[in-house]
This record gives C-alpha cells, sequence and structure tokens, in this order.
C-alpha cells in the first residue's frame, strides 16, 4: 500500500505550500519531507513489483489504495485530505516506533534478511518528518473538527483496506494453511505490539485536544538507528539507507519468497 499512499501524502502537502511560505524552517521540513516520501514510494515499488513477480498480487492492492486516496483528494473541505495525512503520519509513526524500538514486533512482521533494512530504514524517516503534515495542516487554518474528520477518514480507510486485503490473502491460501501456522500465527499474535489495546491508546491520542506528534520524544531512538543503518552500509558505502535497500540488497526484496 506505501506507493500510492506516499504520493497521496505529497500531493495534500503540497496542495498547501503557500501556507507555510512565510514560515522558513517548516518550509525547509516540507521540502525534506516531500524528497524523504518519494524516495519511499520508490524504494517500495520495486519491493511491490518484486513480490508481483513471486505470486503477491500487489497490483490490484496498488489499483485498491490508489482510488481511496483519489477520492479523499476530493473530499470536502479541501484541508481534508492534510487532515486525512497528519493522521496518517501519526499511524505510520506509531508504526515506526514499534517496530524500532520492539525487537519481536520487527522481527515477526519484517524479519527477513532483505526487507528487515529498508523497513527499519522508511521508519526512520517517518520518526524525522512525524511532525510535518500535522504542522502543515494547522497552518492552512485546519482547526480540531477538521482533524478529528480526517483522523475517521484515514482510520476507517486504513482498517477496511487491510481487513479487506488480508481476508482475500487467507482465503486465497486457505489450502496451504495448516495447523503449524495457525499455532505460529496466535503465537506471534500476542508477542506483537502493533495489533494491540496498548496501540489503539495511542493512536486515539491524537483526538485530545492539544495533541501534537512531538508529544513523544522519539530522539534517541532516532540517533540509535542512524548508528545501525550506518553499520549496516558499511565503510565506503553510502550512509543513506534508501540506497541501502536498493543497492546493498540488489533489490529489496530480492530474497523475499519467504515474507
Amino acid at each position: 500500500m506505501f506507493p500510492k499512499g506516499e504520493e497521496f501524502f505529497v500531493a495534500s502537502v503540497r496542495r498547501h505550500r503557500d501556507a507555510v511560505k512565510d514560515m522558513p524552517e517548516l518550509r525547509a521540513q516540507v521540502k525534506g519531507f516531500i524528497g524523504q516520501e518519494a524516495m519511499h514510494s520508490r524504494e517500495h515499488r520495486h519491493l511491490n513489483n518484486r513480490l508481483h513477480e513471486l505470486g503477491y498480487n500487489t497490483v490490484r492492492a496498488d489499483d485498491m489504495i490508489g482510488r481511496i486516496c483519489a477520492k479523499v483528494l476530493k473530499m470536502r473541505p479541501r484541508r481534508l485530505a492534510i487532515a486525512a495525512t497528519a493522521a496518517a503520519e501519526h499511524y505510520t509513526g506509531l508504526l515506526a516506533e514499534t517496530a524500532l524500538d520492539h525487537e519481536p514486533t520487527r522481527k515477526i512482521l519484517f524479519g527477513q534478511e532483505a526487507v528487515e533494512p529498508l523497513i527499519c530504514w522508511h521508519a526512520l524517516e517517518e520518526l524525522e518528518h512525524k511532525n510535518v503534515a500535522f504542522d502543515v495542516m494547522v497552518a492552512s487554518g485546519g482547526r480540531y473538527p477538521v482533524r478529528a474528520a480526517g483522523f475517521f477518514v484515514t482510520t476507517t480507510a486504513l482498517a477496511g483496506y487491510v481487513a479487506v486485503e488480508w481476508g482475500r490473502s487467507v482465503w486465497q491460501d486457505r489450502g496451504k494453511i495448516t495447523r503449524a501456522h495457525r499455532r505460529r500465527f496466535r503465537r506471534n499474535l500476542v508477542r506483537q505490539r502493533l495489533i494491540s489495546v496498548h496501540f489503539a491508546v495511542e493512536a486515539f491520542k491524537y483526538l485530545k485536544p492539544g495533541f501534537h506528534p512531538d508529544d513523544t520524544d522519539t530522539d534517541a531512538l532516532i540517533e540509535k538507528w542512524r548508528i545501525e543503518l550506518a553499520d549496516i552500509a558499511g565503510p565506503g558505502k553510502s550512509s543513506d539507507p534508501g540506497a541501502i535497500s536498493a543497492t546493498d540488497s540488489a533489490d529489496p526484496a530480492g530474497q523475499t519468497a519467504t515474507v
């Protein structure tokens, strides 16, 4: 779902660039945000193409999320799209923080050797710009009702999309799912933290009046993973983890047959 989602984020932020023209710090953050999201979209499209070669129906999934995003961009009020993006960035920030800070979650969901660096790089950059869409929304005049509406649009679309795609995948592979798979699923479900009461509580903090994405300090986590990913790149290689996923692994999904 990432490529079309990232394109939607960029489009919704660009729509309100005029609102930050007299705010040099936020304007610079917007430029960095757009560059990072464009890179994310490109790298995840490489991954999706490889997964498609392995038999996963990423084309259908990509088309569905694209149609959802196109509808949100046309919704009124016009600020609803940036509000939905701010809410989506809240979710991706929580996902990123959980994946980077909780090793069992990261290993259960993304532990395949060729994929984990890509996900960690993406997660790191999500934490770096977690405030940008929210601040652009506020600068454009988006008040609490619009923020709340954007949150409910994003929550509904995200939950619905994931549920539909998960259901389709399980149904299509129903003949291949064994008792051992089901046991492992139940065991991993209680070990990971993305589908949990704690995650839901953190997600709905977005609706608190006065909320801001920077209320949670993730600076130490960001610095830790900058060092971790630089070590993965190794001496003489690019320190940009995006380059790790695209080149050092040869193909972000070059070994994803077990994903």
